[in-house]
């Protein structure tokens, strides 16, 4: 076991770290938020000491947005509706992936956490309009997701919550704003980017920025890097998308 030990965060870290989360997530971190990072991962990070910091302040920021409604809502609502819906649980695997450098991963389960918090929120409102009791609920959500399963794509199920008003197509579509390429729906960008179609990614990278990679063997090579240097920035704005989802569907109507 290596006996290397990391020093407190120099000031000049400090600023180069508040410039690049800046440049590259869109907030400036407050100085004791790097700090508190900086020493919950000293000396178990090495060699990526930095960037681990930058991806924890990234997340965490994204994550303090449903804050406001523990804030509303007390704090044993709050945890318990996190603890209890699967869509958290995804959620909660998807920031994982995206502090751990595995962006793909992110985008993915981030994929996974809106279907099936659109799936599990509409059996709920379903179940509830048969006007039970609350101990039959379990059984009747239950029924509702049996009944489900036929919705198979992600557009079958906004076309269902939207006609249950649970949330709305536009709600959705204005989480991915920032996602936009040629008109099309964020549902299929994430669809693309879960089955590797990377000739559609590198459209959609250069089509948003101009990119140019020096030194590239061949154009395939070219597609490759142009791919891994912007999944990371896809990733955030994904998971950033996805929390807001989660809060439209599970916190805002409490």
């Amino acid at each position: 076991m290596s006996d290397t030990k990391i020093s407190e965060i120099s000031d000049e870290a400090r600023k180069r770290i508040k410039k690049i989360v800046a440049f590259h997530y869109g907030f400036t971190p407050k100085d004791n938020d790097i700090e508190w990072i900086d020493g919950m991962l000293r000396n178990n990070y090495a060699v990526c000491h930095e960037q681990q910091i930058l991806r924890e302040l990234a997340d965490n920021n994204i994550g303090n947005a449903l804050l406001k409604h523990r804030d509303r809502i007390g704090s044993i609502q709050f945890e318990k509706i996190w603890r209890e819906k699967d869509m958290f649980r995804y959620l909660t695997f998807a920031s994982m992936c995206f502090r751990a450098g595995i962006p793909a991963g992110t985008i993915g389960l981030c994929r996974t956490a809106i279907e099936s918090g659109l799936r599990g929120r509409l059996a709920e409102k379903l179940a509830r309009k048969e006007n039970i009791s609350d101990s039959e609920l379990p059984e009747a959500i239950l029924k509702w997701l049996k009944k489900l399963e036929k919705d198979e794509t992600l557009a079958g199920l906004i076309k269902r919550t939207e006609e249950e008003e649970v949330i709305t197509e536009r709600e959705i579509e204005d989480a991915f704003q920032t996602l936009k390429f040629k008109e099309q729906q964020s549902r299929k960008i994430l669809d693309k980017f879960i089955h590797g179609n990377i000739v559609w990614m590198v459209n959609f990278a250069t089509t948003r920025k101009d990119i140019g990679v020096i030194g590239a063997k061949d154009k395939l090579e070219e597609y490759k890097i142009i791919f891994g240097g912007e999944i990371d920035q896809l990733a955030i704005k994904v998971l950033e998308a996805t929390y807001k989802i989660a809060g439209i569907l599970y916190y805002e109507n409490i």
